[in-house]
């Protein structure tokens, strides 16, 4: 295939943007293993997880990009601001036909997602919920910088009831009202129990946390530490499963090889293993703990570590420590005692153990 001309060039050929999406994945995870953000970065993650865009249902994968930014700018926010951002995002918009809610034609599908997966849950709401939700969210247009408007002739201005109140709804307004809903708070922490915590909590801990969660104004640092406290206590510690993307870039990291073939081997194995970046399965996400329990997707992940060992050009610029240290696992590994020596034989052993698949 001939080079392909910048994004935004006109008539630009539509194959290009598969090489495009191919180089934005390759960014994202060199900088998930080795930026200097590592911490934010894995958060923004996460949460690409709760909002999740294919690069194949948006024309321009630099709307992915805008969403990561959006997302960014409101890590130190409440839930309320996140959901408001994601409700007026091009890219989730996009993937969800929220471009063509018209006012005279309403599209649920935007609605029935925002109701169902980023707010209130399944059976919290009604189809009356999401006729009126679908007519908030008309109207909403992309801009030629990218970013989403409201075209006041496609948006219904009119009344709407939605959860008993009654008022001129709009996305943000919208999702301001439904991020006050306990149901919101109980599904978002569910959503996010198995992706930080893993092990089933045990009964009521759902509610509590949420209840606490809803004390702090929804307030996403204070969710994000309560889970990983959870993580860390002994009932929990160890028993998650780790997704392939955060399990690859420990890899890649405690590896220490930043030649490229390194990023490459580990994003064409993250496709064996069920989880490429920026290509979710559906608009659920990617599966969670127990749910990567799949021979062929496990049988992935060890022969993706193994490729990243053989491979001579990152094995030769490899920079690892002196010596494995204790604590590179949350449970003991079965087949290495650490500290171990920095060989390709224990690398390999450690690799291969199930004690690396775990958080």
């Amino acid at each position: 295939m001939s080079a392909c001309p910048p994004i935004g060039t006109p008539k630009r050929p539509t194959s290009c943007k598969a090489k495009d999406a191919q180089e934005l994945q390759a960014r994202w995870l060199e900088r998930l293993a080795f930026g200097e953000s590592r911490a934010e970065d894995r958060l923004v993650q996460l949460w690409l997880g709760v909002f999740p865009v294919s690069w194949r249902q948006v024309a321009d994968v630099r709307l992915l990009e805008n969403q990561m930014a959006a997302i960014r700018a409101n890590l130190q926010g409440s839930y309320s601001d996140l959901l408001q951002a994601m409700v007026q995002d091009t890219a989730l918009q996009a993937s969800l036909n929220g471009l063509g809610n018209r006012r005279r034609r309403p599209n649920e599908n935007l609605a029935r997602e925002l109701l169902e997966l980023f707010s209130l849950g399944e059976g919290n709401f009604s189809e009356g919920d999401v006729r009126e939700a679908a007519r908030a969210l008309t109207g909403y247009r992309r801009a030629a910088d990218r970013t989403v408007y409201l075209d006041p002739d496609e948006h219904d201005d009119s009344l709407k009831t939605i959860l008993g109140r009654r008022e001129r709804f709009d996305g943000p307004s919208l999702a301001a009202w439904l991020a006050q809903q306990p149901s919101t708070a109980r599904n978002l922490v569910q959503r996010l129990w198995p992706r930080l915590v893993g092990a089933r909590p045990k009964a009521g801990a759902i509610e509590a946390l949420a209840s606490g969660w809803r004390r702090q104004g929804l307030s996403l640092p204070w969710l994000i530490q309560a889970l990983e406290r959870s993580a860390q206590a002994p009932a929990f510690r160890g028993q998650r499963l780790d997704d392939p993307i955060p399990m690859m870039v420990r890899s890649l990291r405690l590896l220490g090889s930043r030649h490229p073939d390194a990023v490459q081997i580990a994003l064409r194995h993250l496709n064996f293993m069920g989880q490429r970046p920026f290509d979710p399965p559906s608009v659920k996400g990617w599966p969670a703990n127990d749910e990567w329990l799949n021979l062929r997707w496990l049988h992935a992940r060890v022969r993706g570590l193994q490729a990243l060992l053989s491979d001579e050009e990152v094995w030769t610029s490899r920079q690892l420590p002196d010596a494995l240290p204790p604590g590179l696992t949350a449970i003991p590994p079965l087949t290495l005692t650490l500290p171990a020596p920095s060989s390709r034989e224990s690398m390999g052993l450690l690799f291969a153990d199930p004690a690396w698949q775990f958080a």
